[in-house]
């Protein structure tokens, strides 16, 4: 089925009072893996994205003892999934899961789930509602513990966490992996001002901004996959930086969390293709690592039938 972001009512992402316009093109690829290593570690990470039915979700999402659930907009809602490793020289590796389902019209998130593996265990299943974000967190109380699956954890809370999206003049509130899709999509766009997105990270919202910095030239080195071949691309290209910014949006907690997208904390841009909007390399500072360049090392791009949108909307963006 396809999914198409932006197409109802031509809604898109928006700044506050200010609606982003994009082109007629959809997102061109439906699974990325990345990859990045120098003397300290190696960090691999692959994104996908598929559609699933609404009728579905019910069996996946929590229910929250607050506020009305964010509710799936279309009969096919999206779903995005992470999967991260890091391998430290000198630690254990540490393994990170991610699956957030969201509304394809407005990327609004509905539900997420996080799992850690390897250092500082814990899976954490979330439920976006209309006046926050409920949180069930599960984690092992030893050593002994963390060395079962999570089902027999035993420390267990359920917090809540509060927000007024109209006070706060957030349209929607986002999930922060699903950056990767606007980044995309506003690459591919003619809207050079600042793109503003309210999303939620760990425990509290977060106002980010992405701002486009010209474009350099950029060595890349990668598979596509079709169904039917594999092509190498080694090639130079002229890559659009896209920095993002973030603040915590008040009320503050008494200790804010730091901002964080795939794992990076601090001077995080992200290089992409403005014609495909392909991403091709993600850069920034990892805690406990330091810079790390994540760069692009296979792509499935979106079927050739498919390449065009049927959307009547002149600004929509679209993918599987």
């Amino acid at each position: 089925m396809l999914l198409v972001l932006g197409t109802h009512n031509c809604t898109t992402w928006a700044q506050p009072n200010r609606p982003l316009k994009m082109d007629a093109t959809r997102i061109s690829w439906t699974q990325l893996s990345f990859f990045a290593k120098n003397y300290w570690v190696e960090v691999s990470t692959d994104i996908q994205l598929r559609s699933i039915a609404a009728s579905k979700l019910n069996a996946l999402l929590l229910t929250s003892p607050k506020g009305n659930p964010i509710q799936p907009a279309t009969p096919e809602t999206a779903q995005m999934t992470i999967n991260t490793t890091i391998d430290p020289r000198f630690r254990s590796p540490v393994s990170i899961h991610n699956r957030i389902w969201f509304n394809p019209t407005d990327a609004s998130a509905l539900g997420r789930i996080r799992l850690r593996r390897g250092e500082d265990d814990f899976k954490k299943m979330y439920r976006f509602t209309q006046k926050g974000v409920f949180r069930h967190r599960i984690e092992p109380t030893n050593a002994e513990e963390a060395m079962l699956e999570p089902e027999k954890w035993t420390d267990i809370k359920d917090t809540f966490f509060p927000h007024d999206t109209d006070r706060l003049e957030c349209p929607v509130v986002s999930e922060r992996s699903l950056l990767i899709i606007a980044l995309s999509a506003y690459a591919m766009s003619r809207d050079n001002k600042p793109l503003t997105i309210c999303v939620f990270g760990k425990r509290q919202l977060h106002r980010v901004q992405i701002h486009k910095e010209g474009t350099q030239s950029m060595k890349v080195d990668y598979i596509e996959k079709k169904q039917e071949s594999e092509i190498r691309k080694d090639s130079s290209v002229r890559a659009l930086k896209m920095v993002i910014t973030a603040e915590p949006i008040p009320p503050h907690l008494e200790d804010p969390e730091n901002f964080s997208f795939l794992g990076f904390h601090k001077d995080i841009n992200v290089y992409i293709e403005p014609a495909s909007g392909l991403p091709i390399n993600v850069s920034g500072i990892i805690p406990t690592v330091g810079k790390v360049d994540l760069k692009l090392q296979e792509v499935h791009p979106q079927p050739s039938s498919n390449k065009k949108s049927n959307s009547t909307c002149p600004d929509a963006v679209a993918f599987h």
